[in-house]
């Protein structure tokens, strides 16, 4: 009994001490904190960038430090203080030349320049305050800044609207599209304007129309064209993703000088057995492209571009890999083989209404009335003429003369999709799956 009361004795106390043992752990050795990360400068930005200062003017500068959380001490930093001193982003100008003043906050810097100028700008002047220029017309302004012996007489030019009018450092002004924008020059702390306001350039059907976005009556050998202009007027009108995404190109379209002969419009429409009209609808924001035959049916609306970017949705959506719109893919391929303007909407496969105003002209009427014989295919032949002249462009309508067709983004059923005949001008309904050599596909634009 004893030697039993014993060994429970010694077991009690060794479980006391370790129990015992475990209390002073804890709390001797308590868990270690995290460590408190430190949050890195990634930018710092000084405004303004540029200034100019008379002798002994001051002026604040300002730095903006990312992320706005980040852990620094900002300096300031002048790279010749006999010329600029700076003191907590006051800077001062001391004599006449130019400084860096920098601001540094962990390894970044931001900077500005800074002119100091003994005799500082007084007046500058353009030669003209209002001025009329066509699209594509280039025009050199020229500014007189007095007095004659300022120290820093360079002139800073900039435009209100550089989408309707550029300018370079030396005052060149170039018309790119009808409008109104305001060119400044400044010189030291004085400035002059110039209003420009922009006209549409002379335009006709037959126009050579080029890489840069401008076209001429007659072929330019200094420039690459790129297309010829087969309409004029408002595309936009009609087109309501053209309008939202390209509102610029008011102006008409343009068909290329190349084509693909041998593709289907949807090789296998058969399997999908459905309108990609109806995945359109479901799927995007955009219109549907499956038309009846009306006249206020899509059929007679010039929206070949929304009709593409609507078959592209279609295109890239994986569940469509197996029934991709081929004529489609092809167009989006040419557009990276001939690089379009973008003042253009870039290449795309034109609406049946687009490909009967390439053969026909605006017929003014259904286009799906037009007959066997056709009302006239002058259009084409005007635009053939034209380009005839371009070494290695292909004619619309000449491939295969006899019999030939042009695939369209209009689509009818889920088995048909529109044609056009170029021959007669007349609009056809094919079966989507057809690749014969004579189904061909031939991109256009609008600009």
């Amino acid at each position: 009994m004893k030697r039993f009361l014993s060994f429970f004795s010694l077991w009690a106390v060794a479980a006391f001490a370790i129990v015992a043992c475990n209390d002073v752990d804890t709390d001797t050795f308590p868990e270690p904190e995290p460590p408190v990360e430190t949050i890195e400068v990634e930018s710092v930005e000084v405004a303004p960038a540029t200034i100019e200062l008379a002798i002994g003017e001051e002026t604040q500068l300002s730095a903006s430090v990312l992320p706005v959380d980040a852990q620094y001490t900002l300096e300031w930093i002048s790279t010749n203080d006999d010329v600029v001193t700076v003191a907590d982003g006051v800077v001062k100008g001391i004599a006449s030349g130019t400084a860096i003043v920098m601001a540094k906050a962990g390894n970044k810097t931001g900077s500005c320049t800074v002119s100091v100028v003994g005799v500082p700008v007084e007046s500058i002047t353009l030669n003209y305050h209002e001025l009329e220029l066509e699209e594509r017309g280039v025009y050199t302004l020229s500014a007189t800044v007095l007095p004659e012996d300022a120290d820093n007489k360079s002139i800073l030019w900039s435009s209100s609207n550089p989408d309707i009018v550029s300018v370079n450092g030396a005052g060149s002004v170039t018309a790119l599209r009808a409008g109104q924008a305001t060119i400044t020059a400044k010189a030291g702390k004085c400035t002059d304007e110039c209003v420009v306001t922009v006209t549409a350039a002379p335009l006709s059907i037959g126009d050579f129309y080029y890489s840069d976005g401008s076209w001429s009556h007659s072929l330019d050998p200094t420039r690459t064209p790129i297309g010829v202009v087969f309409y004029v007027g408002d595309v936009t009108a009609s087109d309501p993703a053209l309008k939202a995404e390209h509102p610029y190109c008011t102006h008409g379209l343009v068909v290329a000088l190349g084509e693909q002969s041998s593709i289907p419009w949807q090789s296998n429409y058969q399997t999908f057995d459905d309108t990609v009209g109806r995945w359109v609808e479901l799927n995007t924001d955009y219109e549907t492209i499956t038309s009846g035959y009306g006249l206020s049916d899509n059929l007679n609306r010039i929206m070949g571009y929304q009709n593409t970017k609507a078959i592209e949705a279609f295109n890239a959506d994986e569940a469509n890999a197996e029934w991709k719109v081929d004529a489609v893919e092809w167009v989006v391929n040419y557009r990276n083989e001939v690089v379009a303007p973008e003042s253009s909407s870039d290449w795309y496969l034109g609406s049946s209404k687009e490909y009967s105003l390439l053969m026909s002209g605006d017929y003014g009427n259904n286009i799906w009335d037009i007959g066997e014989t056709g009302t006239s295919v002058q259009n084409k032949k005007e635009v053939n003429e034209k380009i005839a002249m371009i070494e290695g462009a292909t004619q619309v309508g000449v491939a295969n003369p006899v019999i030939m067709f042009y695939w369209t983004s209009t689509e009818f059923t889920w088995e048909f999709a529109g044609g056009m005949l170029p021959a007669t001008g007349r609009a056809l309904q094919m079966f989507k799956g057809d690749a014969e050599v004579f189904y061909t596909v031939r991109p256009i634009l609008a600009f």
